[in-house]
């Protein structure tokens, strides 16, 4: 076993975790990221779109803080943890800042241009030049300057606790299937969200949303785990690529979506302004819709070259399908939602503290702030400002307590060697087909009691079956990916209503009792169930 230490650890290495790891070495804590991928690279900030929002020094001069609390208190449907999105709004322009300070560039220059995203009561997003690419590039240099140090391709498959405090993970590496364990006096969780768990998603491969289930085991609370965020527009035709579609600015200027028959879904349905659809709206609408396998097109022919003249949200929307050859305005494209974000996670304070002594969360990871429905942008300023705060309370964390003995980390490596070199009867790859499967036959868009009740039988199901595979990292995450799936289907099970991104075919009403919020906990290896 390799034995390693450092003072934080941070496990993710998207924009959440990079932030966190430059916060953390700024404050001259020895730092170490661990990635299952490459830092920067596979991970769902690397897909994101490069949209980020917030309240800056570039605002509409109507526009303000209060009014963004309460767009993303709206949004989310009323069960924010209004602590996390005060945080959110009041410190975004300081660390945007930071980054612009870093070499962060938007696109518009010394005049930033504002888009207006549906959920936003003012026009107040902005698009990062190069998208998140060149924004984890950027912050990887950085790092690299500071000193932080990179364990790439390795799994965490566990936290090491001493008594109530973690001190540290063991894990495997990809390329020569090493066992590793590494001593941390605080560890930061930011491994992003649970794209995969869902057969349709843009998600990258590998988004198993595995933070969420290391802080499960290790005692950390899960909040809002029902609330799911799918997508409405990804390009859902053979022989297209599959591509994130921006409906808002399509929809504004004339683009429609349109049933078999050709008859609008939006008249059907007495919507009057489409393009101000909030995600989880669209994708409702959408689900119904296609109930029974019935496809849905998107049709932008009305669209014409001087329409996008003086456009340039509009301009970009359709260039961004054209450079990829979807011939978007030449015929209609069918399209379909997909499994887009998790608004659940660990639950945490302002400085991503988790119930649990030296364990902390950001990004994805991290439930609450955006409640039952994110709106667009405040996902990567939850990351900005979340990440930097919960980098800096680990490092001041790491200061307080003592370095772990090495024997804690030697049993559990162990372990995982065992694990590893057993003998299993089924394909990782058919399970995670079969997790997926339920996942969105009956924890998809539009839920009821029967598909939850089948979904949660089969995943407990899976629990007993023994998984082989030739690549250690797929056979390893199928636990992980389980605590995942259950964790959602249960929470969907209790929330007895129809809210934000949780719709329940047989509650379909949104109920004033159920303004609250459904927490998860392992407690002697039950999950207990409370609200707050």
């Amino acid at each position: 076993m390799g034995m390693y230490k450092t003072e934080v650890l941070v496990i993710g290495g998207g924009l959440a975790g990079l932030t966190a790891a430059i916060s953390s070495a700024s404050n001259l804590s020895g730092t170490m990221i661990v990635t299952k991928t490459l830092v920067g690279g596979a991970n769902t900030t690397s897909v994101a779109a490069g949209i980020i929002s917030g309240v800056t020094d570039f605002k509409d001069p109507g526009d303000s803080r209060e009014l963004h609390y309460r767009d993303t208190i709206s949004g989310g449907h009323m069960v924010n943890d209004e602590a996390l999105v005060r945080t959110m709004v009041n410190d975004f322009s300081k660390y945007l800042d930071r980054l612009l300070d870093l070499g962060l560039e938007l696109e518009g220059g010394d005049e930033p241009r504002r888009l207006f995203i549906p959920g936003h009561s003012k026009p107040r997003s902005y698009l990062i030049k190069g998208k998140c690419h060149s924004l984890q590039s950027l912050l990887r240099r950085v790092c690299e300057g500071l000193g932080v140090v990179f364990m790439e391709r390795t799994l965490i498959t566990s936290l090491i606790k001493d008594g109530e405090r973690v001190v540290g993970a063991v894990g495997i590496r990809a390329d020569n299937r090493e066992v590793v364990g590494i001593k941390a006096n605080s560890i930061v969780l930011a491994t992003g969200g649970s794209g995969e768990l869902y057969p349709h998603t843009l998600m990258p491969l590998g988004s198993s949303g595995y933070g969420v289930s290391l802080g499960f085991r290790a005692g950390a609370e899960l909040v809002d785990m029902e609330f799911v965020q799918f997508y409405p527009t990804m390009i859902a035709e053979e022989g297209l690529p599959k591509l994130f579609v921006d409906y808002a600015p399509l929809l504004k200027f004339g683009a429609d979506i349109l049933d078999g028959d050709g008859r609008s879904i939006f008249k059907k349905h007495g919507v009057a302004e489409p393009h101000k659809l909030t995600r989880d709206q669209f994708s409702i609408i959408m689900a119904k819709e296609m109930t029974g396998g019935r496809p849905l097109f998107l049709d932008c022919t009305s669209i014409k070259d001087e329409d996008l003249l003086g456009n340039p949200s509009l301009s970009s929307a359709v260039r961004d399908l054209e450079s990829k050859n979807v011939p978007v305005r030449a015929r209609r494209v069918k399209v379909a939602p997909y499994a887009h974000f998790f608004m659940g996670g660990l639950r945490a304070d302002p400085n991503g503290m988790t119930n649990v002594e030296g364990l902390f969360a950001a990004g994805e990871a991290m439930g609450g702030v955006h409640g039952a429905n994110r709106i667009g942008g405040n996902a990567l300023a939850a990351c900005l400002v979340f990440g930097f705060r919960a980098g800096l309370a680990a490092s001041l964390h790491s200061g307080t307590v003592n370095e772990a003995d090495d024997k804690l980390l030697k049993d559990p490596a162990s372990k995982l060697v065992e694990t590893i070199n057993s003998d299993g009867g089924e394909e990782a790859s058919r399970i995670k087909g079969i997790v997926q499967k339920n996942m969105w036959e009956g924890v998809g868009i539009l839920r009821e009691k029967v598909g939850l009740e089948k979904a949660l039988s089969r995943f407990n199901s899976l629990r007993e079956v023994k998984v082989s595979s030739n690549t250690p990292m797929e056979k390893l995450l199928i636990p992980m990916m389980l605590d995942n799936a259950e964790a959602v289907a249960l929470s969907a099970m209790i929330r007895e209503e129809s809210r934000g991104a949780h719709f329940r075919a047989d509650f379909p009403e949104t109920r004033d009792e159920w303004r609250k919020r459904i927490v998860l906990k392992l407690q002697e290896g039950e999950c207990k169930v409370s609200f707050i």
